[in-house]
């Protein structure tokens, strides 16, 4: 298929010029008196031409072959035509804008049209040189003059329509690869476990992109934060971009801003032009969802990018995606975080405790649980009322949750119930921050408390039991205390 293709290109390409030839190499022989041997030298160089033009063109080797070599032999033979027909009366000199057509249509470089332009001009000089008058009078110098000069505007002119073409078709086929694959991402997107840095490869790699950041803003100050980026490093450092960046403008104004002059003066952080290998084009595009602005996309080129152009043109449909795929990232974390969170309190559920228990068989080192009970909460409930019972359950976890260490997890596994996670704690340690959750009690309420000190490789179930026992004992022996054991060993309770 690949040789019937070559043949099919190199004969639409050369039957316009074949066809030109044919005809004046025919036209020649009416009414003229012709000097065969400079005829058929012509029709043999012609024909060459051809055969070598055609030839590259087939076997895509060597290329060049069809633009100048076979456009001088074209003139080379359009020459002895031309003298072999009479000279000037021959008609055979129009032949001169074939090989100009030629190299234009072909060719992207200037210098290969200089080139046959030149050979253009030696075409009709040549003549009057060495042969001379009457045939060739000095008066074609003129001619020779309008030719060139026509031809060069005719070449330039062609070579500039057919290079806008081709850009223009290598853009529309570049816009269609795109769309293509931003189809084929978008889908991935949404299933992401991480979609902001995925989101920012998929722009980077789509857009053919040498970086991608997204900028959002942060509550309550509105700063735009780095919260991810594709091409560079962050290294987990928090970056805050400048008010005085065109982040902010896009941001602000809701309206993409490609920057392509004094980039590193309007990045708004200097660090991150320099890290991204300091592009000549940035492209800032908000992230709209409905009336809200989720944040700002960075892209950044290292050479100059129109605003029309595929690649900006693909950051701007991506850029609906992104913020669909945030928005909707958002809301399952924001669900999620419901359905873990006990709603009165705000402290972790009884789900979130269950899972977090699930993570002590992986971790290194001892743990502690404590089960923490609020005493005679019902008489209190009974007595002050539900409301009031309500906001003594929010003020204690409120309390409680100032009074933890870094790492500690609080949850509320029941009505009066609580649970404690102490990763890496020994039984001092323990009962010391236990110690110090009861010491927050207040209206005259005060709590019990059973402590669990792991020793591997007890299951987290089994240590939970222990503790939950052990909170047992401590309300049998007249609640407000605390009571810890170790595995196999049994601790004497305290009252606080």
């Amino acid at each position: 298929m690949r040789p019937q293709r070559g043949a099919a290109t190199a004969a639409a390409r050369t039957a316009p010029f074949a066809a030109a030839c044919c005809l004046a190499w025919i036209a020649v022989l009416v009414g003229s008196s012709v000097t065969w041997w400079e005829y058929w030298l012509s029709l043999g160089l012609a024909m060459t031409a051809g055969s070598v033009a055609f030839g590259a063109i087939i076997t895509r080797r060597h290329v060049w072959l069809a633009v100048v070599p076979s456009s001088l032999l074209i003139l080379a033979a359009a020459g002895l035509l031309r003298d072999a027909g009479g000279g000037i009366p021959s008609g055979a000199g129009a032949l001169a804008i074939l090989p100009v057509f030629q190299t234009a249509l072909y060719s992207r470089s200037r210098r290969d049209l200089g080139i046959v332009l030149a050979a253009v001009a030696l075409f009709f000089l040549v003549p009057i040189w060495v042969v001379g008058a009457p045939g060739y009078p000095t008066s074609q110098y003129r001619t020779v003059l309008l030719a060139v000069s026509v031809d060069a505007i005719i070449g330039l002119t062609t070579q500039r329509l057919v290079g806008r073409s081709r850009h223009e078709a290598g853009e529309a086929r570049l816009r269609e690869q795109m769309l293509e694959q931003v189809s084929e991402v978008v889908h991935g997107l949404f299933d992401s476990p991480q979609p902001r840095s995925d989101a920012c490869e998929a722009v980077m790699r789509i857009g053919s992109a040498r970086s991608a950041l997204l900028f959002e803003p942060r509550e309550p100050t509105n700063e735009l934060v780095c919260t991810a980026a594709a091409g560079i490093e962050l290294d987990g450092r928090e970056l805050v971009v400048e008010r005085r960046s065109a982040a902010y403008q896009s941001l602000d104004s809701r309206q993409p801003i490609l920057n392509t002059e004094n980039v590193q003066a309007r990045i708004g952080l200097i660090e991150l032009w320099i890290a991204a290998g300091r592009p000549s084009s940035v492209l800032y595009q908000p992230l709209l969802r409905g009336d809200a602005v989720l944040g700002v996309l960075a892209v950044s080129w290292p050479d100059h990018v129109r605003a029309e152009g595929p690649r900006a043109t693909v950051v701007s449909l991506l850029a609906h995606e992104v913020a669909a795929v945030i928005s909707r990232a958002d809301a399952i974390t924001h669900l999620s975080d419901e359905a873990l969170t006990d709603a009165l309190t705000g402290l972790p559920n009884r789900r979130a405790w269950e899972q977090r228990l699930t993570e002590l068989s992986a971790a290194k080192g001892n743990a502690a649980v404590a089960i923490l009970d609020l005493d005679h909460f019902k008489q209190f409930n009974d007595a002050h009322g539900h409301p009031a019972g309500d906001r003594l359950l929010k003020h204690t976890a409120a309390v409680w949750r100032d009074q933890l260490r870094t790492g500690d997890f609080l949850g509320r596994i029941g009505g009066e119930e609580f649970g404690l996670l102490l990763p890496d704690c020994d039984r001092s340690v323990a009962h010391a921050v236990v110690d110090r959750l009861r010491g927050a009690m207040t209206s005259g309420t005060t709590c019990s408390a059973g402590i669990a000190v792991q020793r591997p490789p007890e299951s987290p179930e089994a240590l939970v039991l222990r503790a939950d026992q052990a909170l047992y004992q401590a309300k049998a022996e007249g609640r407000d205390r605390v009571r810890l054991t170790e595995a196999g060993v049994t601790g004497a309770s305290r009252a606080h």
